[in-house]
């Protein structure tokens, strides 16, 4: 969960889509400096958080069919109007046991890659705004390094709006979170090992996970960027809430971050994929 959000910030921090529209020419590449700070729990219902203020280098190539940026690979498989079917992936850091209360004791998380194919659908479009729907279906792995676990898949529709005016571009969506078994399993389940006089035993199951509202802003100059991030998760009616290791029902996210472009490519080119994912 961690680094899926810390990818998503700094995908969205992408200064190159800011003012641009989404068919518009762009540079094949771009190179560049990201730096900012987000405040994150360790999971989703989690009430501890991390802190994170680090400097990371960014880059990002596009192609007509293929978009490699901040959050990964993105290729376009299919395309029409209104629609588009993109594959992608995010990955989520792993989570020390040690050193969250809840699990104290459990074993830890392992990183968590989360790949699959996402359905775009776009409802209405005019010179300052998009509105779409999105229908992200991912299948998720854990690993070590040394195994690989198969950890079920989820699935998160959404409604997103993408507002562009004058130097500024914003996004708002709002997801509405499912999962299957072996993933609520993965992160919510308390064996009869793991039980505690303050941790009972819990099966998770699969179904709903909650809500997920996202809002990102951000201005571009000509070198430079600045924008925020912020996402506030709540898990009322969730299937998995009962869980002991659900310490919070709602989870807010903030960052702020500033990038500077160090180079990009004289060649411009007009990429099929929606570049607001950047």
């Amino acid at each position: 969960m961690r680094l899926f959000l810390l990818f998503l910030f700094i995908t969205y921090s992408g200064h190159s889509s800011a003012k641009k529209a989404e068919k518009d020419a762009l540079p094949q590449w771009e190179a560049g400096l990201w730096v900012g700070g987000l405040s994150v729990p360790d999971y989703r219902g989690s009430s501890e958080t991390r802190a994170y203020i680090l400097p990371l280098p960014y880059f990002i190539y596009r192609s007509e069919r293929l978009q490699v940026n901040r959050r990964g690979v993105k290729g376009l498989l299919y395309q029409s109007e209104n629609v588009h079917i993109n594959m992608g992936g995010q990955l989520n850091l792993p989570v020390d046991s040690d050193k969250n209360a809840a699990r104290a004791g459990m074993a830890d998380l392992d990183a968590a890659l989360s790949v699959g194919p996402t359905l775009h659908y776009k409802v209405y479009q005019k010179t300052s705004y998009k509105l779409s729907f999105r229908f992200p279906v991912q299948t998720v792995f854990s690993t070590d390094i040394r195994h690989i676990k198969y950890r079920g898949f989820t699935f998160n529709p959404s409604v997103f709006l993408s507002r562009k005016k004058a130097q500024w571009n914003s996004h708002i969506s709002l997801a509405f979170l499912f999962s299957t078994r072996p993933y609520n399993e993965y992160y919510y389940n308390v064996s009869e090992n793991d039980a505690r006089p303050n941790r009972a035993r819990y099966q998770a199951k699969s179904g709903y996970g909650g809500i997920s509202l996202t809002l990102i802003t951000q201005r571009k100059f000509k070198k430079y960027s600045i924008g925020g991030f912020a996402r506030y998760e709540n898990l009322s009616g969730a299937t998995y809430k009962e869980s002991p290791l659900v310490t919070k029902v709602d989870n807010v996210t903030v960052g702020l971050y500033i990038t500077y472009q160090l180079a990009k490519s004289q060649r411009l080119i007009r990429s099929s994929l929606d570049i607001s994912d950047e």
